[in-house]
């Protein structure tokens, strides 16, 4: 019997197929313009680790599924099984327009996410964030965007994340940031 994360490996297998021989997988315009030229110029790109690889954080206009926010466009040398969970899967073909998304972290935070380690019950260990001087907010590990009821990845202060305290994460002292499985578009795609 295949466990819940084979079968949805299995399906995003299938459903990159499919969108591969639909689309191409380079990113580009109408006119025939690079979109990742165009996500470098608009200071989109984020370096992250794990393994290494520069991923675009963004709002995407996406052939056949419309508008995507968050949307996550990774190099289509990442294997799938390394890909975040995710709602729904696409191609670079697909992408007809990219913009900024107020729930994309900044470089520093989504690195401080990235280097994030440790587990707290069974589950990777957050980082806590600052908005508006109170670090109250738990942003997962390996995170990309944020948001908390009217909060945004935008609102966050940059300044340092710091370790969340077992005593106030037992008493539910912080307030968890999204974790966006179920409205992440991941884009795979050549750049």
């Amino acid at each position: 019997m295949k466990s819940r994360r084979a079968e949805l490996i299995e399906q995003s297998r299938k459903q990159l197929a499919e969108a591969r021989s639909k689309y191409d997988l380079v990113m580009r315009d109408g006119n025939g313009q690079s979109l990742y030229e165009q996500a470098v110029k608009l200071k989109l790109t984020r370096k992250i680790l794990s393994p290494p690889k520069t991923v675009i954080p963004c709002s995407a206009e996406l052939k056949d599924i419309g508008k995507a926010d968050p949307c996550l466009i990774v190099p289509s040398t990442i294997p799938i099984e390394l890909l975040p969970p995710h709602k729904g899967l696409a191609v670079g073909g697909q992408v007809l327009a990219i913009s900024r998304t107020p729930l994309a972290l900044s470089s520093y935070l989504m690195d401080e996410s990235w280097r994030a380690q440790g587990f707290w019950n069974g589950q990777p260990l957050p980082i806590v964030v600052s908005i508006r001087g109170a670090y109250r907010y738990l942003v997962p590990q390996k995170s990309c965007f944020f948001r908390f009821e009217e909060f945004t990845g935008s609102d966050i202060d940059e300044v340092s994340p710091i370790q969340p305290d077992e005593r106030d994460l037992k008493l539910g002292r912080y307030r968890a940031g999204a974790d966006f499985a179920d409205e992440l578009t991941v884009v795979v795609a050549e750049y």
